[in-house]
């Protein structure tokens, strides 16, 4: 279970807030020495870990030109956390 936590956390490093990346796109901008980490890793096990990561509302699936892609969502704070964020107190 922990590995699988890292591999998410391998796939959110790479995926951007900004701009949404295609399935190619992700495999292309892995960082290749945190992927040798995990050499059972495969195109199924990430295809995998992007729905997990869209059931888990951490990412949104985007139609890109007639092809699927995915970018990352900011977390939504409740509005007691951004009230009191503006006083410098965290929950």
């Amino acid at each position: 279970m922990k590995s699988t936590t890292k591999i998410e956390n391998l796939v959110l490093m790479t995926l951007s807030f900004f701009e949404p990346m295609t399935f190619s796109q992700v495999i292309l901008d892995f960082d290749n020495d945190l992927l040798k980490d995990f050499p059972e890793f495969d195109k199924v096990e990430l295809q995998k870990i992007l729905n997990l990561l869209e059931k888990k509302k951490l990412i949104k699936k985007i139609l890109i030109d007639k092809e699927m892609g995915w970018i990352r969502i900011h977390p939504k704070r409740s509005w007691l956390s951004s009230f009191l964020a503006n006083f410098g107190i965290k929950l």
